[in-house]
C-alpha cells in the first residue's frame, strides 16, 4: 500500500480543488490529482527533467511540456515583479526546455506526469 505524505500546503491545495468544483470532485480523482502533484514536486526537487501534461488555460488544449527547476543564481537573475513565489497562488513555475523560458501552470490543470 502506498501512502501519500501531504504537507499543509498540499491539504490547502486539495481543499481549494474541492471548493473550485463546488464539492463535486470525485474523492478518487482528488487523490489521484494530489498524487500526481506530489510526484511532480518530488521529481523536480531531485533535479530531474520531467515530462508532464496539463490543460492550457487559454485554449483548453492538453499541452505536453518538458522542464526542470534550475538551481543557483539562474532564477534570482530573472525574477520580475514582487518576488513572491508563484506557489503561493497554486501555480508551478518551471524552466521549459523546449521553449527555453520560464513557464507556469496551475496544479489543478495537471493531467499526467510521464
Amino acid at each position: 500500500m502506498n501512502a501519500i505524505a501531504l504537507t499543509n500546503t498540499d491539504i490547502k491545495r486539495a481543499a481549494f480543488m474541492v471548493a473550485k468544483t463546488n464539492g463535486n470532485i470525485n474523492p478518487i480523482l482528488l487523490g489521484i490529482k494530489m498524487e500526481m502533484v506530489a510526484e511532480l514536486k518530488k521529481r523536480f526537487a531531485k533535479g530531474e527533467v520531467v515530462t508532464f501534461e496539463f490543460v492550457k488555460k487559454s485554449t483548453g488544449m492538453i499541452r505536453r511540456a518538458t522542464g526542470c527547476l534550475p538551481r543557483g543564481g539562474f532564477i534570482e537573475a530573472r525574477i520580475n515583479g514582487n518576488g513572491i513565489p508563484n506557489e503561493v497562488y497554486g501555480n508551478c513555475t518551471y524552466w521549459d526546455l523546449d521553449r527555453n523560458a520560464f513557464r507556469c501552470f496551475s496544479y489543478e490543470s495537471l493531467v499526467r506526469v510521464l
